[in-house]
């Protein structure tokens, strides 16, 4: 074992530091996977425990300023999640000739959504929206390195974890590296949204949306024809992560969840901002909070500036309102109980059980007299 389980955080920087490629993935019964050495290649060289971040201590940084953006391009707005920063970045990275790493849905063996590289600016697309999911990284941190070592500009996007996993594999500071990280709920296992996928279609989904500007939908689609949506109050999946319920163990131990960060740039949504903000008054579509953590953040940032409708704000007004910037996610009170339930009967007993118990509560208080004698017995 390289690290106890519950601080793992699956940044596959040891699989991609392994001289003998001694290590692989196994699955745990929710779906979580971990690093496993096979010790008849190991020759115990450690390199797998230099690198990783949950052994050794992360270099961290207060935010040098706060920026509530989004980008003026209203046909990119429209297909980003909130106000569509990492994609004005990353375009200004591939129009110098450089490279972007980041999330991608893939559906294939390896994982359904996986770290992908691209160096062209129609498949930034591909890179585009949020991902509720863990995303394996595989041997991209190797790909990285190749990059920055043939003098190639770099944006790598991910988890804190993630970035804070390719620092220690790289282990030096590359000047032409950019990283971001985005501000991290937690992140749910493959196997339960392989499950919800399976639950809800038998046909063979190529492309995910999660969240679009309408809300939390989840949205299946095959060959860019929309199969089938579902909101947040019909899908167990995304109320097992709105919920915390689908977490890796780590994350209840995020090391990173706090107003220091480890990238250059951190994103996100901006929960909290001042509604009587010029800039909240302006938009109409989403405002990402945009932290400059290092001057090389804070330099990328100027260079796009004319992209973007800004305002600058107090990083303690993005900390005091973005829980992820001041703490981990809670593990829940039931956490347990709903364990057993999935590990007997998967994500279908899961949902009649969560939601059953959901729609009797709703009926209840709509009965007022009844919902005073719940809640009644709820409190003896």
């Amino acid at each position: 074992m390289i690290v106890e389980k519950r601080l793992c955080t699956c940044c596959f920087a040891c699989i991609n530091k392994c001289p003998k490629q001694c290590i692989h993935m196994e699955e745990d019964k929710n779906g979580c996977i971990y690093p496993v050495i096979d010790e008849s290649k190991c020759i115990h060289c450690n390199l797998c425990k230099k690198v990783c971040p949950s052994i050794h201590e992360t270099n961290f940084s207060y935010p040098k300023k706060c920026y509530a953006m989004y980008g003026k391009d209203e046909n990119l707005i429209e297909k980003s999640t909130s106000g569509g920063v990492a994609t004005i970045l990353s375009n200004y990275i591939l129009k110098k000739n450089g490279v972007v790493y980041g999330a991608a849905f893939q559906n294939k063996e390896e994982g359904l959504v996986n770290h992908i590289r691209i160096d062209r600016k129609k498949d930034l697309q591909k890179l585009q929206g949020s991902k509720y999911v863990h995303s394996y990284i595989g041997k991209t941190f190797q790909s990285v390195k190749k990059d920055l070592e043939n003098d190639k500009l770099v944006l790598f996007v991910g988890t804190p974890c993630q970035i804070a996993g390719l620092q220690n594999f790289l282990e030096k500071s590359y000047e032409n590296l950019y990283t971001i990280d985005l501000i991290c709920h937690g992140v749910p296992s493959q196997k339960y949204l392989q499950e919800e996928i399976a639950n809800l279609t038998d046909k063979k989904v190529d492309q995910i949306s999660f969240r679009s500007k309408d809300g939390y939908v989840l949205r299946l689609y095959e060959n860019d024809n929309l199969i089938l949506q579902v909101g947040q109050k019909d899908s167990i999946y995304y109320y097992g992560f709105l919920q915390s319920l689908f977490c890796r163990e780590n994350c209840y131990h995020c090391l990173y969840a706090k107003p220091e960060r480890c990238s250059d740039i951190t994103i996100g949504d901006f929960w909290g901002l001042d509604k009587n903000s010029d800039i909240f008054k302006k938009s109409k579509k989403g405002i990402s909070v945009v932290l400059p953590i290092t001057k090389k953040g804070e330099n990328i940032i100027q260079q796009c500036i004319d992209c973007f409708e800004y305002e600058e704000r107090m990083p303690e007004e993005a900390i005091k309102g973005n829980t992820q910037l001041r703490s981990p996610s809670v593990k829940p009170r039931n956490y347990d109980k709903l364990a057993k339930i999935y590990h007997k009967g998967g994500m279908i007993k899961l949902k009649k059980k969560i939601f059953s118990r959901r729609d009797l509560k709703e009926k209840i208080k709509k009965n007022k007299i009844i919902y005073y004698i719940y809640k009644s017995t709820k409190r003896k």
